[in-house]
């Protein structure tokens, strides 16, 4: 606004022109604060910086993403660890030598034996096909226990209820077995075996169970 004598118009305004100057002149003088800064001379809560963009997804991975661990093995409501036809069941010594490897590589259900057409005892026979190797140990004097593979060392558990506690090694499997390329009832220091093994089962479903000791180690489903 003017006057009737055309002057600048009263002392407020240009006061608070001046103020206004003065207010932007103080905020950019050395060791003014900044937005989020400390005003008493105490340094200034440091900010996370912005991410930066990763040269290569190979190299350089994003942060906060944990590594991935392995994967654990599914278990039976047993507890033990599930294995399919071709997983090595793979078990060490009280030293870490020797190492057993033992892998079912083939598993069938058969109403008759495929060999010599016998009849099973119970309801089916499970057919299944294992290699196994036990390692021999460094030292010469060290003591060895065989790993059981008759069908003794072996159960059967049915999909719901009890595990069954009838005789799977009958003599129908064992004439079965006996007519092929029989597995060996036990698994000893040395070269590799092959072989078959036939079970007399209650049931077409269900799984089986190895023990070591009287201790199951590992489950197969059935087909």
């Amino acid at each position: 606004m003017f006057d009737r004598r055309g002057r600048a118009a009263p002392r407020v305004a240009q006061l608070a022109t001046l103020a206004a100057a003065a207010a932007l002149l103080s905020s950019c003088a050395p060791g003014a604060a900044s937005p989020g800064g400390s005003t008493d001379g105490a340094p200034a809560t440091p900010r996370t910086p912005a991410a930066q963009a990763p040269t290569s997804s190979a190299t350089t991975p994003e942060a906060g993403i944990p590594a991935h661990e392995t994967p654990r093995r599914a278990t039976s409501d047993r507890g033990l660890p599930l294995y399919t036809p071709g997983e090595a069941v793979e078990l060490e010594g009280t030293a870490g030598n020797p190492l057993i490897s033992l892998t079912v590589t083939s598993i069938s259900v058969e109403d008759t034996c495929p060999v010599d057409g016998g009849q099973p005892e119970h309801g089916a026979f499970a057919l299944l096909e294992v290699e196994a190797t036990f390692e021999k140990a460094d030292d010469p004097d060290a003591h060895q226990r065989p790993l059981a593979l008759s069908p003794q060392a072996w159960s059967y558990h049915p999909v719901d209820g009890p595990g069954f506690d009838g005789d799977l090694g009958t003599t129908p499997a064992a004439s079965c077995q006996q007519a092929g390329n029989a597995l060996p009832d036990e698994l000893k220091p040395g070269p590799s075996v092959h072989g078959t093994l036939v079970l007399d089962i209650p049931e077409r479903t269900g799984s089986l169970t190895l023990a070591d000791v009287d201790t199951d180690i590992a489950e197969w489903p059935l087909p």
